[in-house]
C-alpha cells in the first residue's frame, strides 16, 4: 500500500469519527433544548424523586396544613441525608423495583442536597444515552461489517428520533435498561463475529451486565432470555458444543442469582407483587393477544417511525423478492446477489421481537407512555430496519450495475428521507414526557406562592394529591382536606384570608365541600375555574 493511500484511509476514518463525535454534540444540545420546554412531570417521576431521597414518608393529613420545606424534604437529600443507600433499597422494597437506578439517581441528588430539579433527573438519563449512543454504533458498525457510512445513517436517525429523546426527558430507569441491553446485545454480537466466547472475553463481562441489568429493571430478563437462546441454537449449529452451552446458562444463572442474593426483595416483586401476578396473568391470557400487539405495533409504528412503518415494511419485502428471483436466475452462473453473515443480525432480530411480544402481553396499557416499555429494544429494531432498507438499496443498485453517482444519491436520498421522518415526528408531537402545558400552572403557583392554599382531596384516592407536587412545592403552605369529611372547616388562616386557591378533586361531594369554604369566611364572595387538570379543578376564591 502507499503512503498517499495510507494517508487517504487515515484521514478518511479520523473525518468519520470526528464527524461521530460532533453528530453526538448537536443530539446533545437537541436533548438539553427538549430539557429546558420540561415543564412538568409524570406522576412516576415524582414518585422517582420521593423513593430515592425520601426522610419522613408522604402522608395525607385531614384537617391540617403543612408547609414547603416539610413537603419539599420528601423529594430532595437533605443535609446530611447524602448516600443513603440501605434507605434506598428499602424503600424500592415497598414497591415493584430493583435499586439499581434509584442508586445512580440519590447519588447524583446527593451531590446537589436540598435541592428538587428535573435537570438533576435528566442528566442522570443524559449519562445512559451518550454510551447508548456509542453501543449502538458498535453494535451497527459490528453487524453492518464495518459499514461506516450506514453506522453514522442510524446513529444520526436513532439520535433525533422523538421517542428516543422522550426516554431522556422521563425521569425513570428506562434509559439505563436501554444501556444495559444494548451492553448485552454488544457482547454476544462480539463473540459471533470474533468466535470468541471465552470466559474472560465474554462471560465474565456478561456475568457483569446482567447482574446490573437485572438490578435496574426486571424487563431484562426478557431480553436476556431471547438472546441467550438464539446464540446457544447458533452456537450448536456452527459448533455442536453442548457443553459449551451448558457453562453459557450455568454463568447467566448465577449472574442473576447473584443480584437475587443483593436484593431478595425481587422474589416477592416477581412472584408474589401485583405486577408480576398482573404481568403473568396478562402474558397466559391469549384473548389479548391481537389487541395487545395491535396497541404496541401502533405505538411503535406511529412514534419509532413517524406512521411510515407499513411504507417501508413493503418496500423492504418488494426489494427483497426481485433481488431474490434474481439470485435464482443467476444460479446457474454462480453469481451471487445477496450473501454474507447475517447470524448476528438474526440473532438481534429474534431477540428484539422476542422482547417486543413479550412486553406487549405483559406491559401496562397507558396510552402514549407505554413507550417506556419498548424503548430498550426501539435502538436496535430501527437499526435493524435502516440496515435491511440500506442493504437492499444497495444490492439492487449493484445488480442493476447502476453508477457510483446515482448509487450515492440514492443513498443520500435514503437518509434525508428517514431525517425528514424524524423532523416530521417531532412536529407532531413525538416527544414525550415535557408538559409543556404545566409551565402556566407552575408560573401562577409561583406568583401566588404566599396565598393560602387547601386542597380538597378524594379520600378514595389520596396519593392523587402528589400528582401535583410540583405546584404545592411553590406555596408557603398548603392546607390537606377529606372532601369525605363533612366537618365545617375551622381555621383562622381560612376564615381570615380575602383570598385563596383551592384544588379540588373529582368527586360526589366536591361542591358540598367548595360551599363550607364559602361559609367558612365571610369576606370571600364568589369563586373563579383558574384551570382544570386531570381529575382535579383549580379555584379561586376571593
Amino acid at each position: 500500500m502507499t503512503e498517499e493511500r495510507k494517508k487517504e484511509i487515515f484521514i478518511k476514518k479520523y473525518a468519520w469519527q470526528a464527524g461521530m463525535l460532533l453528530l453526538l454534540c448537536l443530539q446533545i444540545l437537541t436533548v438539553l433544548y427538549f430539557g429546558g420546554r420540561k415543564a412538568g412531570y409524570h406522576e412516576d417521576e415524582y414518585y422517582s424523586y420521593y423513593s430515592t431521597n425520601r426522610s419522613a414518608g408522604l402522608y395525607v393529613p385531614d384537617r391540617e396544613w403543612v408547609d414547603r420545606d416539610t413537603l419539599r424534604n420528601e423529594f430532595v437529600v437533605k443535609k446530611g441525608e447524602e448516600y443513603n443507600y440501605r434507605m434506598v433499597s428499602l424503600v424500592q422494597s415497598w414497591d415493584v423495583h430493583p435499586p439499581l437506578y434509584y442508586w445512580i439517581l440519590h447519588t447524583v441528588c446527593s451531590w446537589f442536597p436540598e435541592t428538587f430539579s428535573k435537570w438533576t433527573g435528566i442528566f442522570v438519563n443524559l449519562a445512559a444515552y451518550c454510551i447508548n449512543f456509542f453501543l449502538l454504533a458498535w453494535l451497527t458498525y459490528s453487524i453492518t461489517d464495518k459499514n461506516r457510512k450506514l453506522t453514522f445513517l442510524v446513529s444520526a436517525v436513532h439520535g433525533f428520533n422523538g421517542i428516543i429523546i422522550s426516554g431522556v426527558m422521563f425521569i425513570r430507569m428506562y434509559e439505563w435498561l436501554t444501556l444495559f441491553v444494548l451492553l448485552c446485545a454488544c457482547l454476544h454480537v462480539r463473540a459471533m463475529k470474533r468466535k470468541d466466547s471465552g470466559f474472560f472475553k465474554f462471560l465474565l463481562p456478561l456475568m457483569l451486565v446482567n447482574y446490573m441489568g437485572f438490578l435496574t429493571q426486571y424487563y431484562y430478563v426478557v431480553f436476556l432470555a431471547f438472546t441467550g437462546a438464539g446464540f446457544c441454537l447458533w452456537t450448536l449449529k456452527h459448533y455442536r458444543k453442548i457443553d459449551y452451552c451448558i457453562r453459557y446458562a450455568a454463568a447467566c444463572a448465577l449472574s442473576l442469582l447473584l443480584a437475587v442474593l443483593t436484593y431478595p426483595s425481587c422474589l416477592s416483586h416477581i412472584f408474589r407483587g401485583y405486577r408480576g401476578t398482573g404481568a403473568a396473568a396478562e402474558f397466559f391470557d391469549n384473548a389479548n393477544t391481537v389487541s395487545r400487539l395491535r396497541f404496541f405495533g401502533g405505538l411503535f409504528n406511529e412514534y419509532l417511525f413517524s406512521g411510515f412503518f407499513p411504507l417501508l415494511l413493503i418496500f423492504i419485502i418488494v426489494l427483497f423478492y426481485i433481488l431474490y428471483e434474481r439470485k435464482k436466475k443467476n444460479a446457474g452462473n454462480g453469481r451471487v446477489v445477496i450473501r454474507g453473515d447475517y447470524a448476528p443480525y438474526g440473532l438481534m432480530l429474534f431477540a428484539s421481537c422476542g422482547y417486543f411480544f413479550t412486553i406487549s402481553k405483559t406491559a401496562l396499557l397507558l396510552y402514549e407512555t407505554s413507550n417506556r416499555y419498548q424503548l430498550p429494544v426501539y435502538g436496535i429494531m430501527l437499526m435493524l430496519t435502516i440496515t435491511a432498507l440500506y442493504t437492499l438499496c444497495s444490492r439492487f443498485y449493484h445488480a442493476l450495475f447502476i453508477n457510483r453517482k446515482l448509487k450515492w444519491a440514492g443513498i443520500v436520498f435514503l437518509f434525508a428521507v428517514l431525517l425528514l421522518g424524524d423532523l416530521y415526528g417531532i412536529k407532531k408531537g413525538n416527544v414525550l414526557f415535557l408538559y409543556e402545558e404545566d409551565g402556566a400552572w407552575m408560573e401562577y403557583a409561583r406568583e401566588n406562592s404566599n396565598t393560602p392554599v387547601i386542597v380538597l382531596y378524594n379520600e378514595k384516592t389520596p396519593y392523587h394529591v402528589w400528582w401535583h407536587s410540583g405546584e404545592l412545592l411553590e406555596y408557603d403552605r398548603v392546607y390537606f382536606a377529606s372532601e369525605g369529611n363533612k366537618e365545617a372547616l375551622q381555621d383562622d388562616i381560612i376564615e381570615n384570608s380575602g383570598k385563596l386557591i383551592v384544588y379540588a378533586a373529582d368527586y360526589e361531594t366536591q361542591e358540598e365541600s367548595l360551599q363550607s369554604i364559602l361559609a367558612a369566611n365571610s369576606l370571600l364572595k364568589d369563586r373563579h375555574t383558574v384551570f382544570q387538570k386531570g381529575l382535579w379543578s383549580v379555584y379561586e376564591f376571593r
